[in-house]
């Protein structure tokens, strides 16, 4: 693949994902919103819900995407030595990794109705 596909490839990614978080974060807050009392009882309770469980893992995964995206873009702009970029690279990708090992527990221990 060209460097100007897999630059397109990026850039397309970062747009749909944009779109997804913006979308999502106008759904959830107005849901708060529109709530009298939101308590954690009540976030847990709807988290448990198949639609709300599925939108934020793929939430989580679009949040996730955009990052890594935005951060390999700046990476490979600005950091010309090769070892050292890839060294930034994994060491991102190993926190983002972590973070989704993380919010999928969250998300999980939720839908269960446990933690």
């Amino acid at each position: 693949m060209s460097r100007a596909a897999q630059g397109l490839r990026a850039w397309l990614l970062q747009r749909f994902t944009a779109i997804y978080l913006a979308a999502y974060l106008i759904v959830v807050i107005t849901i708060i919103f529109r709530t009298e009392a939101f308590t954690y009882q009540e976030w847990r309770s709807g988290l448990s819900g198949p639609w709300m469980s599925v939108s934020t893992t793929l939430f989580a995964l679009a949040l996730l995407l955009h990052v890594w995206v935005g951060i390999r873009d700046v990476l490979i702009d600005y950091i010309h030595a090769v070892w050292l970029r890839l060294l930034f690279m994994a060491g991102t990708a190993l926190v983002l990794l972590g973070s989704l090992l993380w919010v999928m527990r969250a998300i999980t221990l939720a839908a269960m109705g446990t933690g």
